[in-house]
C-alpha cells in the first residue's frame, strides 16, 4: 500500500458521520460514551478528532481540533452511496427525507401528572429529590398512566407490563416497590433479578434512591410493640442477597431485599416456614420472560405461585422488555397488564452485507432486502439500493467484509466521540476484534485528561491481585475494551465503569453483556448473529439491539447487523419470527413439578391433597396445560416423592408431611434429584470420612450442578492424582474415582460415556473431583492466574466456580444441620471460611481485611504483618513494596506508567490500613463486652 494511502484519515468528513450526512442535520447534544449522567452534567467538549479531508462539493470545511499520529492500521471509509446516471456521470442523491428524530414528549408544564411531585402519587419529597439528583426530573406519559392504574399505588392490584429497553420500565417498579414499603412500614419487599451483576447494579441504584427516605415508624410501633431501646429505624434499609455475597445481613435486618432468583426463593421458603410470610408486602419480578429458562425459570414460577397461595395478599409486579404474551401472565397473576411501545430515543436499524449498508425499518423490510440480496438478482430496479458503502481494504486482517464493516463502523463512532458496543460470537473473537479496532485508532493526539484517565484505568488493571489480560495493555490506551465471562469480576467491573464514564469509546463483548449489565451505546454493531455455533434467539437479539441509544446521552440509536451470505435468510427469518410465548417450566419433560410439591410440603404450606390442588391451581402450569394432564402429573410426582423417602403419609393416609431428608433438601435449596445424590454422597462420607487431609471436604462442597463446569483435561487430572499423598488417594477412591481409569483416559485422549443413569452419575463424580482440585488450590493460596494456566480454564470461570461454591456450601451446611449431622456441618463451615478467604487457616483473620486475600495475605504474613492490628498500625507507604511482591505479573514499568501503578497500590494500601484498624477495634470491643 502506498504511503499516502496508509497515512490517509479513517474519517474523511470531519466531525460528521455518513449517517449524519444522509440526515442532513446536526445534533444539539454531544453525548459522552456510555455515561449515565443527565445531559446538563455532560462535559461540553468531549475529545473529537478531525483529520485532513479531500475536497468535497457541498460539505462544510472541517474544524481542526487535533491531528493524531497515523494509526497502525487504516480502517475503511464509510461513504454515502453515489448513483450513476445514463451518461456515466456520478452524483450524490439528495438527502433522504426522514421524520423528526424525536417526537415531542410533553413535560410537566403541559401535563402536571408527569412530575412525581404531584399529590396523586403520594411520594415523600425526599424520594422525589433523590430522583432529581439521579437525573429523573419527569416521567413519560405511559409511566404516569401505568402508575395511576386503579389499586396499583395502594398495593391492592398486581401488575404485568412490558416496555422496550430504555423505555423507563424499571422506574415504574421502583416507585411501586418503595411506595408499598413507605406506606406499610411493617412490610418488606423483594426485587428479583436473574444475574448477580444486575443485582449489584440495582442494589446501588435503590440505595441511592432510598437514601434518607423515612417510613411511618409511629404506625409501625403502634402495630408491633417494641422495647424503648429496640425501636425500629425510620429509614428504609436495602440489602443484597446473592451467591458469593459476604454480607451477614439477615431477612429481619432489611426492608427491601434485592435478590437472585435462587436467593429469593430461599428467603420466601424460610419466611413461610418461620411464620413470617405476613411481613412480605410486595414482590417485583424483573426479566419476567426468564420463566421460559429451562434451568431456572421454574423457580420464578414457584416463587410467585407460593405467594398467591398465601392468606395474606402480596402485591406482585412483573416486567420485561421481551414479553410476547402478557395477557396470559396477567391472568395467571390476577393482574392488570400494560403494554408500552414508547422509546424516548428512536433506533435506526441497518443490515450490513458485502461492504454495503441497507436501511431496514422493520423485520419485514429486512427479510425483503435479505431475500433479494441472496437471490443475486442483477436487475437494478429489483435490487435494494444501499444507503452507504464501505470501501474495501487490501489489508490481510480486513479482507473479510464482515470484519471490515465492523471495524469501520466502530472506528467512525469512536472518532465522533460516541460509544460503540460490538457483539461477537465468542470470548476469543471479542478479544481479537478489540485488538483489531485498537490498531486503527490513534494513540497520540489525545487531550491530557483523556490520556490520564486511560493510564489510570490501565494502572488499576495492573494492580489487580488476580492478574489481568495482557491484551488490555494494547487496547485500553486506544479507548477500546472487551468484556466476557472469562475475565475476572474485577476486570469486568473496571472496564464496564470505564466505558460507562467515557474513558473507553468502544466495548467489544459477548452476548452475556446484553443480558447481564446495562451499558448503552450510540451504535450497536453485531458481528454476525451467532453466539458460538448457533444463531441467537429472538429474545437475545432484541436484548442486544435494544442497547442502542439512551435518553440524556443520544438523540438517536443505531444498530448494524453484519451478515455473511450463508446467514442472510436465517437472520431474516429470525428477525421476522414471533417471540416464543412464555410457558410453564413445570411440564413433565422439565421435571419442575416434583420440586414444587416438595417445597410446599417441606415448608408446611400444604399437607393434604386438597391444599396441594389449591396450590397447583395457582400455578402457570394450570393455565397452560390440560387440567387432566396436570392432575396426573401431581399423582405421579407424589408417588415418586414417597418412593424417594422425601415425603410420607401420616396415619390418616390423607395427610402428607416431609421426612427429615425432605426438609433437608428444601432447606439446602436443592432439587429432589440433586438432594438424593447429595444424601448418598454424604452417607458414604459418614461411613468413611478422610479426616487427615482436605481433599474429601473440598469434594463435598463442590457443586453438584456440573453442567457449567469446564471440560476435564484428562492429562491434568492424571497429573493431579499422581501428586496426591496417601490421604488424598484414599479420599479419591472413597468418592468413586478410579485412578486406573483416569490414567487410561489421560494416555488415550478418550472420554467418559454418559448414556445410562449410572454412567451419568459417574461422570458427575469425576467432574466434581476435577473441580475440587481447583478449589483445593484456591484455598492453598495458589493465585487464580496460575490455576487458570494449570487447568486450562479462564480466570473468570475459576472465580465463578468459587462463588457458586459459596452458595452451595452454605446449602450443604443447612442440609447437614437438618439431618442432625452437626460435626460434619462444623467441618464444612470451617472450610467455607477458607474458601471465602482463599487461604489456609492461619490467615483467616487477615483475610477479613479489605483487599487482603489469598496470596496477598501470605505475602503480608511473610513480611511480618501477621494480624489485623499489625496492618492497622502500619504506614501505607511501607505496604506498597510488599504489595508489589503479590502482583500476578512482574511487568517492568517505567516513567509515568510506573508512577501511576504505585499510586494505585498506595490507594489500596490506605484502604487496607483503615479496614484493618476498624477490624481491630471491633475485636477489642467484642473482647471488652465479654469481660
Amino acid at each position: 500500500m502506498a504511503a499516502a494511502d496508509w497515512s490517509r484519515s479513517t474519517v474523511v468528513y470531519g466531525q460528521q458521520s455518513t449517517i449524519d450526512l444522509v440526515r442532513n442535520q446536526t445534533y444539539n447534544t454531544k453525548p459522552l460514551a456510555g455515561s449515565k449522567q443527565p445531559r446538563e452534567e455532560i462535559p461540553p467538549n468531549p475529545i473529537r478528532f478531525s483529520l485532513p479531508q479531500p475536497p468535497t462539493t457541498g460539505l462544510r470545511p472541517s474544524i481542526y481540533v487535533q491531528t493524531p499520529a497515523p494509526p497502525r492500521l487504516q480502517a475503511s471509509r464509510v461513504l454515502p452511496t453515489k448513483n450513476v446516471d445514463q451518461a456515466g456521470s456520478s452524483y450524490e442523491p439528495p438527502p433522504v427525507p426522514l421524520p423528526p428524530l424525536l417526537s415531542s414528549t410533553p413535560g410537566p408544564s403541559q401535563n402536571p401528572l408527569l412530575t412525581l411531585r404531584h399529590p396523586l402519587y403520594g411520594l415523600p419529597p425526599r424520594l422525589v429529590d433523590n430522583l432529581d439528583s439521579l437525573g429523573v426530573h419527569a416521567i413519560y406519559p405511559w409511566q404516569s398512566s401505568c402508575l395511576l392504574g386503579k389499586g396499583l399505588l395502594t398495593g391492592e392490584q398486581n401488575l404485568v407490563y412490558t416496555a422496550p429497553t430504555g423505555g423507563g420500565k424499571s422506574l415504574v417498579a421502583d416507585i411501586l416497590l418503595l411506595k408499598r414499603i413507605i406506606n406499610n412500614p411493617g412490610k418488606k419487599g423483594i426485587l428479583v433479578l436473574p444475574y448477580v451483576a444486575l443485582v449489584q447494579e440495582k442494589l446501588k441504584w435503590l440505595r441511592s434512591l432510598a437514601d434518607g427516605v423515612s417510613r411511618d415508624v409511629e404506625e409501625l410501633s403502634d402495630a408491633v410493640p417494641y422495647p424503648t431501646w429496640q425501636r425500629p429505624t425510620s429509614l428504609i434499609r436495602v440489602s443484597g442477597f446473592f451467591g458469593g455475597s459476604k454480607s451477614t445481613v439477615n431477612w429481619s435486618d432489611c426492608d427491601v431485599a434485592v435478590c437472585t432468583i435462587e436467593k429469593a426463593n430461599s428467603l420466601v421458603n424460610a419466611a413461610i416456614e418461620d411464620g413470617k410470610d405476613s411481613e412480605l408486602g410486595v414482590l417485583v419480578l424483573d426479566e419476567l420472560h426468564m420463566l421460559n429458562d429451562e434451568n431456572r425459570g421454574y423457580l420464578m414460577e414457584l416463587l410467585a405461585t407460593k405467594l398467591m397461595s398465601l392468606d395474606t395478599p402480596v402485591q406482585i409486579v412483573g416486567m420485561s422488555a421481551t414479553l410476547p404474551n402478557p395477557q396470559l401472565l396477567a391472568r395467571w397473576l390476577k393482574a392488570k397488564f400494560y403494554i408500552a411501545k414508547y422509546r424516548p430515543i428512536p433506533i435506526e436499524e441497518h443490515l450490513v452485507y458485502d461492504n454495503a449498508i441497507y436501511p431496514t425499518a422493520n423485520a419485514k423490510e429486512f427479510f425483503l432486502t435479505a431475500t433479494q440480496l441472496t437471490a443475486g438478482n442483477t436487475v437494478s430496479t429489483q435490487r435494494p439500493q444501499p444507503l452507504r458503502t464501505i470501501t474495501r481494504s487490501d489489508h490481510r486482517d480486513l479482507q473479510n467484509p464482515m470484519t471490515n464493516a465492523v471495524v469501520a463502523l466502530a472506528v467512525e463512532t469512536a472518532l465522533m466521540g460516541h460509544g460503540a458496543l460490538v457483539f461477537c460470537s465468542s470470548r476469543l473473537g471479542a478479544e481479537r476484534m478489540a485488538s483489531l479496532i485498537s490498531d486503527t485508532l490513534p494513540i497520540n493526539g489525545l487531550d491530557q485528561q483523556t490520556s490520564d484517565r486511560r493510564q489510570d484505568l490501565l494502572a488499576s488493571l495492573r494492580a489487580l491481585p488476580g492478574g489481568f489480560e495482557a491484551t488490555f495493555s494494547k487496547t485500553v490506551l486506544c479507548g477500546v475494551g472487551f468484556h466476557h465471562a472469562g475475565l475476572t469480576v474485577e476486570e469486568r467491573t473496571l472496564v464496564a465503569e470505564a466505558y460507562d464514564t467515557g474513558i473507553l469509546r468502544v466495548m467489544v463483548a459477548t452476548c452475556s453483556l446484553a443480558a447481564g449489565i446495562n451499558l448503552p451505546a450510540r451504535r450497536v454493531i453485531l458481528n454476525g448473529a451467532r453466539m458460538g455455533r448457533d444463531l441467537v434467539g429472538p429474545a437475545m437479539l432484541r436484548q442486544m439491539r435494544g442497547r442502542a441509544g439512551r435518553k440524556g446521552k443520544d438523540e438517536v440509536g443505531e444498530t448494524y447487523l453484519c451478515c455473511q451470505k450463508s446467514d442472510l435468510e436465517a437472520v431474516a427469518e429470525l428477525l421476522e419470527a414471533e417471540m416464543p410465548p412464555v410457558e410453564s417450566c413445570l411440564t413433565p419433560e422439565k421435571r419442575g413439578i416434583k420440586r414444587a410439591l416438595l417445597e410446599v410440603i417441606g415448608i408446611r404450606m400444604a399437607s393434604s391433597r386438597i391444599s396441594l390442588d389449591q396450590y397447583v391451581q395457582s400455578s402457570l402450569l394450570w393455565h397452560t396445560t390440560d387440567h387432566t394432564i396436570v392432575t396426573g402429573m401431581v399423582d405421579e410426582s407424589i408417588k415418586e416423592l414417597i418412593d424417594s423417602e422425601l415425603i410420607q403419609t401420616t396415619e390418616h393416609e390423607h395427610c402428607l408431611e416431609p421426612t427429615r431428608l425432605g426438609m433437608a433438601v428444601v432447606a439446602s435449596g436443592l432439587s429432589p434429584e440433586d438432594g438424593i445424590f447429595v444424601h448418598s454422597e454424604l452417607c458414604r462420607a459418614l461411613e468413611s470420612f478422610v479426616m487427615d487431609g482436605d481433599m474429601h471436604i473440598f469434594y463435598l462442597f463442590t457443586p453438584v450442578q456440573t453442567s457449567g463446569m469446564a471440560e476435564i483435561s484428562w492429562p491434568t487430572f492424571r497429573n493431579e492424582l499422581h501428586s496426591l499423598d496417601e490421604s488424598g488417594l484414599r479420599a479419591i477412591r472413597l468418592i468413586g474415582v478410579n485412578p486406573a481409569l483416569v490414567d487410561r483416559l489421560g494416555n488415550s485422549g478418550g472420554s467418559l460415556k454418559e448414556n445410562t443413569p449410572d454412567e451419568i452419575r459417574l461422570a458427575r463424580v469425576y467432574r466434581r473431583a476435577y473441580a475440587a482440585f481447583q478449589l483445593r488450590d484456591l484455598c492453598n493460596e495458589i493465585p487464580v492466574h496460575v490455576i487458570s494456566v494449570k487447568y486450562s480454564v479462564p480466570r473468570g470461570h475459576i472465580q465463578t466456580l468459587a462463588q457458586t461454591c459459596h452458595g452451595f456450601a452454605a446449602g450443604m451446611i443447612k442440609f447437614c444441620e437438618r439431618m442432625g449431622w452437626g460435626m460434619l456441618a462444623a467441618v464444612l463451615e470451617h472450610m467455607l471460611d477458607r474458601l471465602r478467604a482463599g487461604a489456609r487457616a492461619d490467615l483467616l483473620e487477615m483475610a477479613q481485611v479489605a483487599f487482603v486475600k489469598s496470596r496477598m495475605a501470605r505475602i503480608f504474613w511473610e513480611n511480618g504483618f501477621r494480624s489485623a492490628r499489625a496492618l492497622g498500625e502500619a504506614d501505607p507507604q511501607t505496604l506498597v513494596p510488599v504489595m508489589m511482591q503479590a502482583q500476578a505479573k512482574k511487568t517492568r514499568l517505567q516513567g509515568e506508567a510506573a508512577e501511576k501503578f504505585k499510586q494505585k497500590l498506595l490507594a489500596k494500601a490506605e484502604i487496607i490500613v483503615n479496614s484493618a484498624s476498624k477490624l481491630w477495634e471491633r475485636q477489642q470491643q467484642a473482647q471488652w463486652d465479654e469481660e
